[in-house]
């Protein structure tokens, strides 16, 4: 005995045995240990050494199986009472787990060698059943279980018994939803998982865990083709892991999937009649919801979690399962089956009002592509997300450098399953580019990857396939509430009752929470792969210089570039749902430092980041950031920012000119949409003078960058205008003929066969929609522009006019014309209306006052630089400029009061040195003109040489009327006959 243990009291420790066995030694069936220990001058107390005798001799009596588990289910129960008591000293309450477990070992012995009790060993399938109706009538406890699993020693023996009781405990939870949770049934498993032992690590391994692929369904249409197989492609494991695995079942009980519970789904209990019902009502049903699935998210952890402590394999078999239902439910990013099919959520639109199928009948459609394609529905989706996310949340982002890079050239087994079907998605590099990456990678691939890794690469697999559609199907519903607002209320509720019931889950700030803080992660793995060499920096908050570069690096190639797609569009979404609304949750849970440089390295690494409608998306998303406090004072403050942003929004304005056109609005650049917000970023940070100082430094030091910046800005400006102006006068033009029938779309069976869909809808609905709000979009459009190029001229006059090309095409495509529109000869079709007529000016947000005044600023900015270079480049427009035009500017600005005095002065003096210096070249011109002029007349008389003259006759005799020319050496002596002249 341990010297420093406390002595055991014996008649206590016979006590708590006597009452945990149901022993008493004076009774007939322990006869035998009596007569023993009266033998050995023992006192009839019993001890831990003795239990075994007791155990033998209790379970002799009991033949059948059941007698013998219910008598040691007793003991169980009563060890744990026990425990619970604290009437027993601590010495003596030390020997209970060794009590208990022999009572698990008999237990197991009573299953798998009866005959040491004298009696017949059952069948493995009649202990299984045995536990199965002890289960049943609830006569058996967690403890005992776990304890005789833990006592068998062959694995197989533990499977045939224990393995058919798990796997019905496990398929009486098939058909659990938010209503009816299957808590008692749900119990068992919890526990089995608890016990992190034998148990828990025979449940993964069971086909209720993980069910093998359904064969696809035969299909008679295809079996009458000629060739086919007759049979449908293989569907994904999503829909048969939701409807037919352990985790699916738990983890399916939602409030979203409205088409699958249909008259019992959350919208359809809750959300009827919604034009009837109270704000506060509406919250407190989104309240009770969130708090419902919040708990069933909470169950699913107290399966999931001791699982993965289980053991590895138990782990990895958690993890896969995981990765097969993300693999599984790919099909989900497919265009076809996405709810808008691919066309956002104007597309949405055009199929609800175009499409005669109800809107609850469409939502069926999507449920039975979910059963067709193999794919999970969109509440386990989020559920399942939710739940991955949990896992993530012990990653702190210090431990990010951690994270391997280069995981998806992993080789293993386990690996490929965690990457899935990142394997075929693009990377940012090319593929010789990742093949080079690989050899770099070797090295750090020698070990074997660690599980925050493989969580992580999980979450980012999860939240593209998982969670990406889900949010886009929300926005959609948004919209269509929006429109079917007072047009059509059954379809309005539909839609509104959908997104209710998504809010009630993506709207939850622990959704947002855990969301937040993955994306925390994501992008502080994505600025340490792009910028390797500053990781430490990057996650110490101590980054200085800048976030751009050049240089791409080996971990940056190997990346699969969708999910900075999706990052952007999360944030793009949640900032159109919540429009007008305040910022969106979400944003309080991410790092405003950490978020504004990924969107700014976005911006400004056009060899990181090649697709130009990402960078375009982000500069929509920094131009929204900048209206936030907390976003706004890093961007005015921090010197990074200061140095990169303005570099960033050059280069991406110039990178989305290879944006393609829309498809679905054939006279709508792509590009000009995305400029939008580039330019409006321009107007909030360019009066910095920080940003400023980036501005000049760039141009000095990138000159051929910023003069292309310079030259699409100008193409832009001058093209939207025109657009705009040509527009406004053909809207007149039809309006004073009575054709205002030509200024409205168009019903989709009267446009061409070929622009229909299969539906009959209008293809290019987009293209045909009033021209007023065309006209409005592009004079909007062409005014910010001029605005952003007149911030431009104001900062960097020297680099304007360093370049002839780029002066010529700023004065003469640009200025000039512009001017000449606005105040030349055609600014009549653009007068305003006669009097009694509504002025249609700000309709169409045609300002031509202000677009007035920054042009003739713009003209001042740029003669500061080089008064010379322009008056003179000016004068040579034999196009667009007329001294009129600039004097009748002069006039306007000066009657309108519509520029400050001194800066009117200053373009006062310009015009009248440029119409004085354009006076005396054209008198200079005019004078060339002249003795080019009168010399041509001369020498068609005469050649060039000057001439001596003497009279003669044509016979060598003198003659009034003769004279010869004498033309020097060069030209030969004629004679000429003034009569003949």
């Amino acid at each position: 005995m341990d010297g420093y243990a406390a002595p055991r009291d014996a008649a206590k420790e016979s006590a708590m045995l006597c009452r945990v066995l149901s022993a008493d030694l004076s009774a007939s069936d322990l006869a035998e240990l009596a007569a023993d220990l009266d033998a050995e001058s023992k006192p009839r107390l019993l001890d831990v050494e003795n239990v075994e005798r007791v155990l033998m001799a209790k379970l002799s009596a009991r033949a059948p199986l059941a007698e013998k588990l219910k008598y040691l289910r007793e003991c169980s129960r009563t060890c744990e009472e026990v425990r619970r008591d604290a009437r027993y000293p601590q010495p003596v309450m030390q020997q209970l787990p060794k009590v208990h477990q022999m009572i698990g070992n008999y237990g197991a012995l009573s299953m798998t060698c009866a005959e040491l009790f004298g009696h017949d060993t059952p069948a493995p399938e009649q202990a299984s059943a045995c536990l199965q109706s002890m289960h049943e009538r609830r006569e058996l406890t967690i403890f005992l279980l776990d304890a005789m699993a833990s006592a068998m020693e062959e694995p197989e023996q533990l499977a045939a018994i224990f393995g058919p009781f798990l796997d019905q405990a496990c398929a009486r939870l098939k058909g659990r939803n938010l209503v009816d949770q299957k808590l008692e049934e749900f119990r068992l498993i919890a526990d089995v998982s608890a016990t992190k032992g034998p148990l828990a690590k025979l449940l993964v391994t069971l086909p209720a865990f993980r069910p093998s692929a359904a064969p696809a369904a035969p299909n008679p249409l295809l079996g009458m083709m000629a060739g086919a197989s007759g049979s449908m492609p293989q569907p994904g494991m999503g829909w048969r892991l939701q409807s037919d695995s352990l985790l699916g079942w738990i983890l399916s009980p939602t409030c979203i999937d409205s088409a699958l519970y249909k008259e019992q789904s959350a919208r359809a209990v809750h959300f009827a009649r919604l034009g009837s019902r109270s704000r506060a009502s509406v919250e407190s049903v989104q309240r009770l919801l969130r708090d419902t699935v919040q708990e069933v998210l909470r169950q699913g952890s107290s399966v999931i979690a001791p699982l993965l402590r289980a053991g590895e394999a138990t782990r990895n078999a958690v993890v896969a399962w995981f990765a097969a239902l993300v693999t599984g439910s790919q099909a989900r990013t497919k265009s076809a089956n996405l709810m808008d099919q691919g066309q956002g959520p104007q597309g949405f639109m055009s199929m609800l009002q175009s499409s005669p199928m109800p809107f609850d009948m469409q939502l069926q459609m999507q449920i039975m592509k979910a059963q067709t394609s193999g794919y999970a529905t969109s509440g386990l989706c989020v559920n399942s997300f939710w739940a991955i996310l949990e896992l993530v949340k012990p990653i702190k982002l210090a431990q990010v450098s951690t994270l391997e890079p280069f995981y998806l050239l992993r080789e293993g087994a386990h690996d490929r399953e965690v990457i899935g079907g990142f394997l075929e998605e693009p990377r940012f590099g090319d593929t010789e580019e990742v093949e080079k990456a690989r050899e770099v990678a070797a090295k750090h691939l020698a070990e074997a990857s660690k599980f925050p890794t493989q969580i992580f690469w999980l979450a980012l697999r999860a939240f593209h396939v998982l969670l990406v559609p889900v949010m886009k199907e929300n926005l959609c519903m948004v919209v269509a509430a929006s429109y079917f607002h007072g047009k059509n209320m059954q379809t309005m509720e539909t839609a509104m009752g959908e997104h209710l019931v998504h809010e009630a889950i993506l709207g939850s700030s622990s959704f947002l929470g855990d969301l937040g803080a993955f994306l925390n992660l994501a992008m502080a793995f994505f600025l340490c792969a792009a910028l390797p060499d500053k990781a430490a920096d990057i996650l110490g908050g101590k980054v200085q210089g800048s976030v751009l570069t050049d240089e791409v690096s080996p971990q940056w190639l190997v990346l699969p570039s969708c999910i900075l797609e999706d990052i952007i569009e999360v944030l793009e979404i949640l900032i159109s749902i919540h429009s007008g609304k305040g910022q969106p949750e979400l944003f309080l849970h991410l790092d405003a430092t950490l978020l504004l440089f990924l969107i700014t390295f976005i911006l400004g690494s056009g060899h990181h980041v090649k697709n130009p409608n990402l960078r375009g998306k982000a500069a929509t998303i920094m131009k929204g950031l900048t209206a936030q406090s907390n976003f706004r004072h890093l961007v005015e403050n921090s010197p990074v920012l200061a140095n990169d942003i303005v570099p960033g929004c050059i280069r991406v304005f110039t990178a989305v000119e290879k944006t393609k056109q829309s498809f679905y609005d054939i006279r709508m650049q792509l590009k000009y949409q995305l400029r939008i917000p580039i330019m409006e970023l321009f107007e909030r940070v360019l009066p910095l003078e920080a940003h400023q100082k980036a501005l000049k430094s760039f141009a000095t030091e990138n000159p051929d960058e910023f003069l292309k910046f310079l030259n699409n800005l100008m193409n832009d400006a001058t093209m939207q205008l025109e657009e705009g102006m040509d527009t406004l006068i053909e809207i007149r033009r039809l309006s004073r003929e009575g054709k205002e029938v030509e200024l409205s779309r168009p019903a989709p069976s009267s446009v061409a066969e070929d622009e229909q869909t299969t539906e009959g809808a209008d293809l290019y609905a987009r293209s045909r929609a009033d021209p007023k709000a065309h006209c409005k979009q592009y004079m909007q459009m062409g005014h910010r522009t001029i605005s952003t190029l007149w911030s431009i001229s104001r900062e960097a006059p020297m680099v304007v006019t360093s370049k002839l090309n780029v002066l010529q095409q700023l004065l003469h495509n640009c200025l000039n014309s512009c001017l000449d529109r606005l105040v030349g000869p055609r600014c009549l079709e653009l007068k305003a209306p006669q009097k009694g007529q509504a002025n249609d000016f700000e309709e169409y947000s045609f300002k031509p006052k202000e677009l007035l005044q920054m042009i003739a600023e713009m003209y001042i900015f740029v003669a500061r630089a080089d008064r010379e270079k322009v008056q003179k480049m000016i004068t040579e427009d034999g196009r667009s400029y007329q001294p009129k035009t600039f004097q009748k500017a002069v006039s306007i600005l000066r009657r309108e009061q519509m520029i400050a005095a001194d800066l009117l002065k200053e373009f006062s003096d310009f015009v009248q040195e440029l119409n004085a210096l354009a006076e005396s070249q054209e008198a200079a011109l005019a004078n060339a003109a002249a003795s080019a002029l009168k010399k041509r007349w001369i020498q068609s008389f005469c050649p060039p040489p000057t001439p001596s003259w003497t009279g003669r006759s044509s016979k060598g005799t003198s003659c009034p009327t003769t004279m010869t020319l004498s033309t020097g050496s060069l030209w030969p002596s004629r004679t000429w006959c003034l009569r003949r002249s």
